[in-house]
């Protein structure tokens, strides 16, 4: 889908630069307003209209299709998490190591190396840190368990998150930054924001993401309301009236 994308602004650039050269060509060639000019002209002006509203239809297929795709796609996942920080060995067992530790920490005795259907490391070693664990379960229900307990797993180096495709993680890694990482989190391969007072915001494209960062600009905050002022051992404060010097 990106490839089709770019192939698609390419053609639109292409489209619009010999356009251009074609309209710069033809108001040297006739400069008087004769009438076989306004003609061309005329001709000239409805074929680059249906031009760029063939190429804006298209954009907006691919747009649809390319949403499509993600949400088949994330749904593909949705028995799978990425498990941060688990060290790595040459000769590792992934699915026992990180089944045991897991249940250790989480108190899931049934969490066993059979609930597992794949674990890999993903991408390729590039530096000391170990690389995530790709885990996926065999029983959805478990794999909510375990992600419903991450927080068990705090002080222990070892993290979870889910494994979401391009797009929804380039767009997860923006929120964080726009909004600080503990306004954003995701649920279900769904985005969410937590607004100013309080509501849940989901967030599913980067116009869901601009249009709430408007919103979010626009926000005016409520004033801190204090208590009242008291002074130990001395009268009241009031407000005082405004001297006004006689002339």
């Amino acid at each position: 889908m990106e490839s089709l994308k770019n192939n698609l602004a390419d053609l639109r650039d292409h489209f619009n630069s010999k356009l251009a050269e074609f309209q710069s060509e033809l108001n040297a060639s006739n400069p008087t307003a004769s009438p076989s000019r306004v003609s061309i002209a005329l001709q000239f002006d409805s074929f680059r209209t249906f031009v760029f509203t063939a190429l804006e239809n298209l954009q907006l297929q691919i747009e649809f299709l390319s949403r499509q795709y993600d949400e088949i796609e994330m749904r593909s996942r949705r028995k799978t998490l990425l498990v941060h920080g688990i060290p790595e060995s040459k000769r590792e067992n992934p699915s026992s190591h990180v089944s045991e530790l897991l249940s250790d920490h989480l108190k899931i005795p049934v969490f066993t190396p059979d609930s597992i259907s794949h674990c890999y490391r993903l991408g390729r070693i590039e530096s000391d840190k170990p690389r995530a664990l790709v885990l996926k379960f065999r029983d959805v229900s478990l794999r909510d368990k375990v992600w419903n307990g991450k927080k068990n797993l705090k002080g222990t180096g070892i993290t979870l998150s889910e494994f979401l495709t391009k797009d929804r993680h380039e767009l997860f890694l923006e929120a964080r930054r726009r909004f600080g990482i503990t306004k954003c989190w995701t649920r279900g391969g769904t985005i969410y924001i937590l607004g100013n007072d309080g509501t849940r915001h989901r967030i599913n494209t980067k116009t869901d993401l601009n249009s709430f960062a408007s919103s979010a600009d626009t926000q005016i905050p409520l004033p801190t309301v204090m208590g009242p002022k008291t002074v130990k051992d001395s009268k009241p404060l009031t407000s005082r009236s405004k001297r006004v010097n006689k002339k």
